[in-house]
């Protein structure tokens, strides 16, 4: 799930996913906007049928509490 994760957010802001870990803060990395935060939850649901509530997708700050959510929301 957590690889998942990080390689689609990785290819959403255009990014190397080795940069990326439990502790990387979402909105601070480069390229990051809402829509394609928005584009990326909406490519779970639609790729891998994980639906996490855009509601509960923007209380995340963290890709580690991302990971969090998409479980819960499974």
């Amino acid at each position: 799930m957590k690889d998942t994760i990080i390689r689609l957010l990785a290819d959403v802001m255009e990014q190397d996913m080795n940069n990326f870990n439990d502790d990387t803060v979402i909105s601070e990395i480069s390229e990051f906007d809402s829509l394609k935060f928005v584009m990326m939850i909406s490519e779970l649901q639609e790729k891998y049928g994980i639906n996490i509530p855009l509601d509960k997708a923007l209380e995340v700050a963290t890709i580690g509490e991302l990971v969090e959510c998409a479980v819960k929301c499974q």
